[in-house]
């Protein structure tokens, strides 16, 4: 069969193959090698089923989807009766990482992908601050640190996946 670039359905197909590098499995495992937990980051998309053929804005709407339950569920634990002591800090600091992850959403929605690095980037912080928290070599509780840094991990995803969606695509 002779190809013709005569026919432009055809011609346009071709370019479109060529430049279609990704499979929906390949752009997960893409973005999941490049963060600080690529288990949490393959789990956490796996257990979505809209991570199925799902493009980077809706991976990005996941994971922060996936940030803001984790941070809540902080809250909620910090909050609980099993913690008797004094986590007021630790209490504002998650207010303000739900409150960044908000932002997070609007700013995905408005393809603001350097405000939406900001917001990500803070809400991190919270979630580390807490850890700092409680006084210097003072270890806070294993759950809320282990909850910390799922939180971080959950936060790293939605950067590198900023990350491509502003053309910075970060080497594996």
């Amino acid at each position: 069969m002779k190809i013709s670039h005569n026919n432009p359905f055809l011609f346009l197909l071709l370019i479109f193959l060529s430049s279609s590098t990704f499979t929906i499995g390949d752009l997960i495992n893409e973005i999941c090698q490049q963060t600080i937990d690529p288990s949490l980051c393959s789990n956490s998309f796996h257990s979505d089923p809209r991570s199925t053929n799902a493009s980077l804005i809706t991976l990005g709407h996941i994971s922060i989807k996936n940030a803001q339950k984790s941070a809540k569920a902080v809250r909620k634990l910090i909050h609980s009766d099993s913690y008797s002591g004094n986590y007021t800090e630790c209490i504002s600091l998650y207010e303000d990482a739900i409150v960044n992850l908000n932002k997070c959403k609007k700013a995905l929605k408005a393809h603001d992908y350097g405000e939406l690095n900001t917001f990500v980037s803070s809400a991190m912080t919270d979630a580390t601050m807490c850890d700092g928290s409680f006084g210097r070599g003072v270890q806070g509780p294993p759950q809320l640190k282990f909850a910390s840094i799922k939180l971080q991990g959950l936060c790293n995803i939605i950067l590198v996946i900023s990350n491509h969606l502003s053309g910075i695509n970060m080497p594996v």
